[in-house]
């Protein structure tokens, strides 16, 4: 994949830099003990301060699986993971401690990704205490993060069974940002939310990105989202990327099958939805 870390202030200084990264997983099949299917194989992208790369595929190209190698919730096989200058992909738990909070991953199921019975306040304020962050500095961060994604700070005593899907999105990003992350990794972080929700999260990650120069990997199946959020795609395919570049290249001159049938299934639902909005009630 070409650098798209272009600019006079910073060219080519990836913030994240992946090459040749590669995970197996062993299964079993009726015929066959420990048969290796590969799930990524000799991946490369980055991704520079202030952009997002949309790393979009069907199900099952493995979007999700590079998610999981880079923020080290996996170990990969083999590549490298350059995060800030530092190769992480080797490193240790041990190791890694200081370097996660630079990368943050919020998950497409908010509710599963928190405890239910915790309220905000301790769902936020739990990465600080690990960090041996006083009590008087957590709550701070907390309000702050609280407002910062469009949540009342008096909302902090509050369950997370209490919030909607929309505001346990809103929630989940604030718990991320509690650690001052570089880089945030959404991994289908808005498919499972309606239309209009989606579209206020989208903002508000903008928003976010335009104050504070985050990072994004957006890992996603929808070209719709992409198309107003994304710098660059890259198009996965059975493991492997096929196609990558600018976002206006690939949505109008798409150059593999794979990404034509994205883009033909985003047409679909368009009509779709389209054709439900015009029906009669």
């Amino acid at each position: 994949m070409e650098s798209n870390c272009q600019g006079p202030a910073m060219p080519n200084d990836a913030l994240l830099r992946v090459q040749g990264l590669s995970k197996k997983y062993v299964r079993g099949v009726f015929w066959r003990e420990n048969t290796p299917v590969s799930a990524v194989s000799d991946l490369a992208f980055e991704i520079c301060r202030g952009q997002t790369l949309a790393l979009v595929g069907a199900s099952g190209s493995g979007k999700s699986t590079v998610a999981r190698c880079i923020t080290r919730l996996e170990q990969p096989d083999s590549g490298e993971i350059w995060l800030d200058g530092t190769e992480i992909g080797k490193l240790s738990s041990r190791q890694l401690r200081p370097i996660r909070s630079a990368i943050q991953m919020i998950f497409q199921d908010a509710v599963t990704s928190m405890n239910a019975r915790f309220t905000a306040a301790e769902v936020l304020e739990e990465p600080l205490r690990i960090a041996g962050r006083n009590r008087t500095e957590r709550r701070a961060m907390a309000e702050m993060r609280m407002k910062e994604v469009g949540l009342l700070p008096e909302w902090l005593c509050r369950s997370v069974a209490e919030f909607s899907g929309g505001q346990r999105q809103r929630l989940a990003i604030a718990r991320a940002l509690m650690m001052q992350p570089k880089i945030l990794v959404l991994d289908e972080a808005l498919s499972g939310l309606d239309v209009s929700t989606q579209a206020q999260i989208a903002n508000l990650l903008l928003d976010l990105q335009a104050s504070h120069s985050f990072a994004y990997l957006l890992i996603s199946h929808d070209l719709a989202l992409v198309a107003r959020m994304a710098d660059t795609i890259a198009v996965m395919f059975v493991g492997r990327m096929v196609e990558s570049g600018a976002t206006p290249q690939i949505m109008a001159h798409p150059q593999h099958e794979a990404t034509r049938q994205l883009l033909r299934s985003r047409a679909t639902a368009e009509l779709r939805f389209a054709a439900s909005a015009g029906a009669p009630t």
